[in-house]
């Protein structure tokens, strides 16, 4: 390697030497900077596993570059021990996947890096890519200063060798696997350096060390393919006849109608149990389709959806466009794109509609990827579609204002001309609150269409909907309690339109009876957990920003991860019992929030920030300057917050709870001083009781010891206030420790 220093390998050294435990923070500091700092302590000990995951990247993709196998043999040796033993440590971590994932994304928050630099590494439910890099060097400083460059120089050696995914299984630790590992990559180095008529790698001298370069069913070079005849140490026969039979095979099933689920003779090879069982899988796997087009839950592809990745196979050769074509179908961040990224995008599957068009048999795969668009672009902002004009081939191309798209596939025309006529008819539904709407024909059947009813019914949601405001534009509730049956009917797109359109443009005066009213239609809907996404969406929109309607959607989606007691559709907060009452909770929903917070840690940290930054300014000024939200409001939606991240445990949550328990229970801390503290001292000390019990909820024995230092304060905490009932609820601090510390002993 022509690089020979690492520069992350002494950062990951001392980071990981910090994994042990979050360093309690300083007398002196406000409280606002009290929790930042408690949280950023929390957030580098996440860095740690990070950084180690930047480190591993960095190793394979020097092993593709700058290893020279044969001049140096020392310098790989010694690089190998050092990846092996970074590779170690990761397989330390809690909740580890087994299995590292870097992949093309392509779509980066910061406009200054390249499209075709943006890659993300992906283990578990953790996520590192070159967005998140700015953070972690803010808060580690000098220490990853060279980080950035380190994996830009990584991901454009991905890019260069014409990889768009990696998929790594983290080796067991045994010599075995260690060297399959490391014959992997010799053989990977070998390729990659290959000229287009060598037919067999040298890996040494002698037979036994030829591993064959193996044909694909397409009649191609393929990586994987290789490193099964390498790591099995099969010859270039029997790979040939391996591929022949289970292509035949495959191509057997597709001929018969029933399909095939495999989208390519090496993942069948894995993926049938009598071959699978007599091959040792390689440990690393170079533009394996399924890694692009595989969603989260997914464990086996439909016979559709393996269809189309054969076809995207056949027509498309760059790597690149291949990850491009496969984004703009099964892509998970349309709500993110903006006009440009979505005129790529449609012109991409526009072209892969019109290659299946050409396909026989083929209509199951177009119905596919129909289906996935139409379910993609249901997600794409309003904006974006206004700012986008498009025409089939026949029609002569329009002079327009904004992104033009080019010819598009007939199907996919009429779908966006379908979102833009949405767009259109939602600002009118929207503008009914300020005024009166003439609603056209064309609106009443873009309704039917999108929320699949027919136009009298649409007419009907319509005429429900106008008397819910008066000439003033003020919401009824008494007129919205009266349409609920109806609204109930369309409860999978009514509610989604309520809350993300109209919540913030109702009078300022109404907004708390409109959140009220919303929450009443929840309570009517026979699956209300199909709003609990969209409440955890909106609540982490903008991370560093907070909406009045914040506390709603969480006290909601607190109500509905604990299977929606209707009985408690009328109150204002969560009741604290539901901490009690884990067998509640709806497990299907719970594991998709555990998963939202794992994949979100830096969003989610940012918005617990935010949230006790703007209480301590409320209780500083009496209410925010921005949004001139009051104490007692922020106080709620951060009861809200611990009551959430209390109900599963995740890193964010244990990290969140322990920091709250630390600063709600130092009665030194300036939370209790502030202007506006002594006014809402019996909100701060419930907000205290709050966090031991949520800490009770998810904490470990680790936990013990900063819930019994609140305990010792206890005699502190009745001086804060001169008053009996301030005395008196203090007194109850050492039976709110003595509780949580015997449920947490009880469940360990």
């Amino acid at each position: 390697m022509d690089e020979k220093e690492i520069y992350l390998d002494d950062a990951a050294k001392q980071l990981f030497a910090q994994i042990e435990g979050i360093e309690e923070h300083k007398k002196g500091r406000s409280a606002a900077e009290m929790m930042a700092e408690s949280l950023g302590e929390a957030q580098k000990q996440e860095d740690v596993w990070r950084i180690l995951l930047c480190e591993i990247v960095h190793y394979i993709a020097g092993y593709f570059q700058r290893m020279d196998l044969d001049a140096r043999p020392d310098e790989e040796r010694q690089t190998f021990d050092q990846l092996s033993d970074i590779l170690a440590k990761l397989s330390q971590m809690p909740r580890q996947a087994g299995r590292i994932l870097v992949r093309y994304r392509g779509l980066s928050a910061d406009t200054d890096i390249p499209e075709r630099l943006d890659y993300e590494i992906i283990f578990g439910n953790m996520v590192v890519d070159l967005d998140i890099l700015p953070a972690m060097i803010k808060r580690h400083g000098n220490l990853l200063s060279h980080l950035t460059g380190q994996l830009l120089d990584a991901f454009g050696i991905f890019s260069r060798c014409g990889i768009n995914n990696l998929c790594l299984n983290l080796p067991e630790g045994d010599l075995g696997s260690l060297n399959q590992l490391r014959r992997s990559l010799h053989i990977l180095c070998r390729l990659n350096a290959a000229n287009e008529h060598q037919r067999e790698i040298a890996l040494g001298t002698g037979k036994a060390h030829r591993v064959p370069m193996v044909i694909d069913e397409k009649g191609n070079r393929n990586t994987n393919l290789t490193l099964v005849a390498g790591v099995n140490r099969l010859g270039a026969k029997t790979m040939h006849n391996l591929v022949d039979k289970v292509d035949a095979w495959m191509q057997k099933k597709e001929a018969s109608g029933e399909g095939c689920q495999f989208t390519s003779v090496y993942n069948a090879i894995f993926g049938l149990p009598k071959i699978s069982a007599q091959l040792i899988p390689p440990p690393m796997e170079i533009n394996n389709l399924d890694w692009l087009m595989r969603e989260e839950s997914e464990k086996s592809f439909s016979r559709e959806k393996a269809k189309v990745a054969r076809i995207i196979a056949s027509v498309e050769i760059s790597p690149e466009k291949v990850a491009k074509v496969i984004k703009s179908v099964y892509g998970n961040d349309y709500r993110k794109i903006n006009s440009h990224h979505l005129e790529e995008r449609l012109g991409l599957s526009s072209n892969l509609l019109q290659a299946i068009d050409n396909k026989p048999k083929s209509e199951d795969a177009r119905q596919e990827v129909l289906t996935n668009l139409q379910k993609r672009l249901n997600t794409v902002r309003d904006d974006v579609f206004d700012n986008l004009y498009a025409f089939r081939t026949e029609d002569e191309r329009a002079t327009a204002r904004g992104t033009i798209l080019g010819a598009v596939h007939r199907q996919l025309f009429k779908m966006v001309s379908f979102f833009k006529g949405r767009s259109a008819t939602r600002k009118k539904m929207t503008a009914m609150v300020h005024g009166a709407i003439r609603f056209e024909e064309h609106d009443y059947e873009i309704l039917a269409q999108d929320f699949g009813i027919d136009l009298d019914e649409a007419r009907q949601l319509v005429d429900a909907l106008k008397p819910c405001f008066d000439e003033k534009g003020r919401f009824i509730k008494s007129a919205f309690a009266d349409a609920l049956s109806r609204f109930t009917r369309y409860e999978k797109k009514i509610f989604e339109f309520l809350w993300q359109h109209l919540k913030d443009v109702v009078a300022p005066e109404d907004r708390t009876v409109f959140l009220n009213s919303l929450q009443m239609l929840t309570n009517r809907m026979n699956q209300p957990k199909r709003a609990f996404k969209i409440l955890l969406e909106d609540f982490l929109k903008d991370p560093g920003d907070i909406q009045f309607s914040d506390a709603k959607a969480l006290m909601l989606t607190n109500l509905i991860l604990h299977e929606y007691d209707k009985s408690l559709a009328d109150i204002e907060i969560t009741p604290e019992d539901i901490l009690f009452n884990r067998r509640g909770l709806d497990q299907e929903v719970a594991r998709y929030a555990a998963w939202r917070m794992d994949r979100d840690q830096e969003a989610f940290f940012d918005k617990v920030r935010t949230i006790h930054q703007a209480l301590c300014e409320a209780l500083t000024f009496g209410m925010t300057r921005k949004h001139r939200l009051a104490v007692k409001d922020l106080l709620v939606l951060e009861r809200e917050v611990f009551i959430f991240l209390s109900m599963m445990e995740t890193a964010v949550g244990c990290s969140v709870m322990r920091s709250a328990v630390t600063e709600y229970g130092s009665p030194e801390s300036d939370l209790y001083f502030l202007k506006e503290s002594d006014r809402f001292m019996s909100h701060l000390l419930r907000n205290l009781r709050i966090a031991i019990r949520g800490l009770a909820n998810i904490g470990n024995m680790e936990s013990i010891p900063s819930l019994e230092a609140v305990k010792t304060r206890e005699e502190v905490f009745q001086r804060l206030k001169k008053s009996k009932a301030h005395r008196d609820q203090s007194r109850l601090i050492s039976e709110w420790v003595n509780e949580a510390v015997k449920i947490i002993k009880f469940r360990s």
